[in-house]
């Protein structure tokens, strides 16, 4: 008499998986690959600068495009930061203005079916690019 497990199901013609001859054998536990870890910190000092309605990650050197700011071209400000690297606390980051400008156009159309309704609209924003002179703890 057939087991049960060897036996073919009516109506289908497969036969139900059984275990290879033997047993099942346990398989080796496999080590994890240690992976590199990124090199994040590179001896300058890294801050969280919130300009603007937005925040920054930044360091000392790092040129950054932001909201436009009214400030001169060329000159430096002081404002206050979350210094993340070496040690974590409150600080202060000196930034440059160097140039204001306008960033890519955007076109917004709207339109209303069967009734002859177009408009279109131009959009480019105002913004400013600064870099960041020092960061200071």
């Amino acid at each position: 008499m057939e087991s049960k497990r060897n036996k073919v199901k009516k109506g289908r013609d497969r036969k139900i998986a059984t275990p290879a001859k033997g047993g099942i054998k346990a398989v080796k536990a496999i080590k994890p690959v240690k992976a590199a870890k990124p090199k994040i910190s590179d001896g300058k000092k890294l801050a969280v600068l919130a300009l603007g309605g937005s925040q920054h990650l930044v360091r000392e050197g790092s040129e950054l495009t932001v909201n436009y700011l009214e400030i001169k071209e060329g000159k430096s400000v002081k404002a206050e930061a979350i210094i993340l690297e070496p040690n974590f606390g409150k600080g202060s980051v000196t930034y440059k203005l160097l140039e204001q400008k306008k960033g890519p156009k955007i076109l917004v159309m709207k339109y209303k079916a069967k009734s002859r309704y177009r408009k279109k609209r131009g959009f480019r924003a105002q913004l400013s690019k600064i870099v960041v002179e020092k960061i200071e703890a």
